[in-house]
C-alpha cells in the first residue's frame, strides 16, 4: 500500500511540475487582444491610388477582410474595408490603378498609421461599409 502511495505521489509530482510551467508560460506567448474601434471624431476624407487589393485574416474585422494599399500625395497606407463575403455580396470591385476617395477613422495598425474605411468613392460610384456612427454595415 505505501509503494502505491508513494508512486502515485511521485507521478502527481511530475505531472504538476510539467502542466504548472506550460500554463505559466502560455500566459507569456499569448499578447493581448487590441480592438479597433471607428472614432467619428478623428474621421477625414483621403484621396490617392490603389496600389494593391488584398484578403487576408484580420485582428480588426476578426474574419479574413479585404484591404486595400493606397498612395497618397506624400506616404502610403492600409485601408481596413470590411470582410470580404461582404464585398462579394455586394458586389463590390475595387482595382489597382483605380483613383479613390475614402472617408474613414485612422488607427494604428501593427505599429503603422492605417484607416478603417467607412465610405470609399470609386468613379460615380461610392460604396458604404459603416453607418453615420461608425458601426460596420456587416
Amino acid at each position: 500500500m505505501r509503494t502505491i502511495r508513494v508512486f502515485l505521489g511521485t507521478w502527481m509530482v511530475a505531472l504538476l511540475a510539467g502542466v504548472v510551467p506550460l500554463a505559466v508560460s502560455q500566459d507569456r506567448i499569448s499578447a493581448p487582444h487590441e480592438t479597433y474601434t471607428y472614432d467619428v471624431s478623428t474621421q477625414k476624407v483621403t484621396t490617392g491610388i490603389v496600389l494593391e487589393m488584398k484578403d487576408y485574416k484580420c485582428p480588426v474585422t476578426g474574419t479574413v477582410g479585404s484591404h486595400l494599399t493606397l498612395k497618397r500625395s506624400g506616404d502610403i497606407i492600409e485601408v481596413h474595408l470590411a470582410p470580404a463575403t461582404f464585398l462579394k455580396q455586394y458586389e463590390i470591385v475595387i482595382s489597382k490603378g483605380d483613383e479613390i476617395a475614402i472617408e474613414g477613422a485612422p488607427i494604428l495598425f501593427e505599429g503603422k498609421p492605417a484607416l478603417l474605411a467607412k465610405t470609399v468613392a470609386v468613379g460615380k460610384l461610392t460604396y458604404a461599409f459603416r453607418d453615420a456612427k461608425g458601426r460596420p454595415l456587416w
